[in-house]
């Protein structure tokens, strides 16, 4: 059954009789959700070249199929990701932007959809430092697996997500999209009473175990668009993985 939402200067009754003037007629059995099938994961790690002639710049996705929104890590991975990718203070970026100055911004994220959703790490870098940037991406992400992160990091990123979390409700339109998430996701109705409370609970070892059951270095795949005759070789001279490169669009 659809589900309207509407938020605003409005009174709910006003509301309802809108929807059933304009809706009221529509007729049918109310669709069962589909099943969404699980993705076949990537069993082995490799490069894939998307080739882009005298590309001065090289685009770079580092990533593999991620989680739903119904993982049980759903907290620990907000905190997680922060520390990887999700903030300016994040590994990756002060790795890649602050100490190598090889790109303006690098980000990492969970899309958690109703089904598996991916995770990705994307950055625009130029193209004689392609497989530099790869190459610390790369080193950040096994490091922040195998190790974890630390307990600064951690505090610092319940902290940070704890206090924007309000930024988020600040608009009608914010509003009405955190309510379509309780709706999509069935999510009960007083979720986010204490979602900034849940946000401050997560431990260094939950952090540390959403590392290592959600982010598998073994099953990524790089992908980078770029110039394949710049790239290619720097690229195989990394031994991390085979290079693949795809014919040119």
């Amino acid at each position: 059954m659809p589900s309207f939402v509407v938020v605003g200067d409005v009174d709910a009754g006003q509301v309802r009789a809108l929807a059933e003037t304009h809706f009221g007629d529509w007729i049918g059995a109310v669709a069962p959700r589909p099943e969404i099938a699980a993705e076949p994961r990537t069993r082995e790690r490799g490069i894939v070249v998307v080739p882009r002639t005298d590309a001065v710049q090289s685009e770079i996705r580092i990533g593999h199929i991620g989680q739903p929104r119904s993982t049980p890590h759903y907290f620990p991975l907000r905190v997680l990701n922060t520390v990887l990718g999700g903030a300016f203070t994040s590994r990756l970026n002060l790795n890649l932007r602050e100490e190598n100055g090889f790109t303006y911004g690098v980000r990492s994220r969970f899309l958690l959809r109703t089904g598996a959703g991916p995770w990705s790490v994307s950055a625009a870098v130029g193209t004689d430092v392609t497989a530099d940037a790869v190459r610390e991406a790369l080193s950040e992400i096994t490091t922040l697996v195998a190790e974890g992160p630390t307990e600064e990091e951690v505090s610092a990123a319940r902290d940070y997500l704890a206090g924007v979390f309000p930024l988020q409700l600040e608009t009608t339109g914010q509003i009405a999209s955190q309510i379509a998430e309780l709706l999509i996701y069935d999510l009960p109705d007083d979720y986010y009473s204490d979602y900034r409370d849940r946000i401050r609970s997560v431990t260094l070892d939950e952090a540390h175990e959403a590392a290592r059951s959600c982010i598998r270095p073994d099953e990524m795949t790089v992908l980078v668009g770029g110039d394949a005759d710049e790239i290619k070789g720097p690229l195989e001279e990394l031994d991390w993985a085979a290079v693949t490169v795809e014919a040119e669009s």
